[in-house]
């Protein structure tokens, strides 16, 4: 039996390992079309007709399709997550502690370069903003992802609620100063990959913290985590305020976490079946 167990912990780190070797490495030809398209498709700050103008957008859909059919390849292997905040995002260990800290602390770093060279920004107020919700998003993560490994609940509900709630609202209002920013930018591919890239960014840290809302969706958390994490890579090669490239790329480390140890945690149903065979009267359901 713990022979068993061991194999399947295996083979879960190999699944784990493998998605998110896909994500970096889809990360890794996002930032090179992105910068292409920046470098050879912009002419004096205006766009011009190029075959990166295709490319970009094409490949965002290729990734997409591409993660929608690893989670379909999972669904219908007829694995599952537990619906209990604590068995789906279970992450024991130092390596995850050091991996959890590490990618909030980075946030923290975004958020401190934001608030020490934003002072002569003209929107330096909702500047202000972004990097106070990044430095509290990046304090949180390590602690709320560190509660499904106490063996007595530490942090109750509501605080669970607020902590996964909380990158939800940073890249709300940074979608809010992005909008300020361009508004009068009639150049649409200067600033459409941002705006993208945090539409989908709010939507992945929405769907994972379902589970600690109580409202769980594994398929659309696991897609949405590699997806968003992919854009979040790949938007890294605009310029911007260093903070806010910080943010970015800690996101990208946050939704690749998250998609790592929910990998780890798929559980087959065919083999729970076996363990635990159903008797004559739930067979016949």
């Amino acid at each position: 039996m713990h022979e068993e167990k061991d194999k399947n912990k295996h083979l879960n780190q190999q699944r784990a390992l493998e998605l998110n070797a896909y994500v970096a490495g889809a990360g890794a030809f996002g930032v090179f079309f992105r910068w292409m398209q920046r470098q050879l498709a912009f002419e004096d700050g205006l766009s011009k007709g190029s075959f990166w103008n295709l490319m970009v957008p094409l490949s965002i859909l290729i990734v997409g399709y591409v993660f929608l059919r690893f989670v379909d390849r999972f669904k219908n292997q007829r694995y599952s997550l537990p619906d209990e905040f604590e068995g789906a995002l279970a992450n024991p260990g130092k390596l995850y502690s050091i991996a959890r800290w590490s990618a909030g602390l980075l946030m923290c770093v975004g958020g401190l370069a934001i608030l020490a060279t934003c002072e002569t920004d003209k929107n330096a107020v909702m500047l202000r903003i972004v990097a106070v919700l990044a430095l509290l998003t990046g304090l949180s993560f390590p602690v709320l992802l560190s509660a499904p490994n106490r063996e007595r609940p530490w942090l109750r509900p509501k605080v669970l609620c607020l902590f996964s709630f909380l990158p939800i609202l940073l890249f709300a209002v940074w979608l809010i100063l992005s909008y300020k920013e361009n508004a009068i930018n009639s150049v649409v591919w200067d600033f459409a990959v941002e705006i993208v890239t945090l539409c989908v960014a709010m939507l992945s840290f929405f769907h994972v913290a379902g589970f600690a809302y109580g409202q769980p969706n594994t398929w659309r958390a696991m897609f949405f985590a590699m997806f968003g994490a992919f854009l979040c890579i790949m938007s890294l090669a605009d310029s911007r305020n260093v903070g806010q490239q910080l943010i970015l790329l800690s996101a990208a480390l946050m939704l690749i976490y998250y998609n790592w140890i929910m990998a780890a945690n798929l559980r087959s149903k065919t083999a729970e079946e076996k363990e635990d065979p159903d008797d004559g009267f739930e067979r016949l359901r």
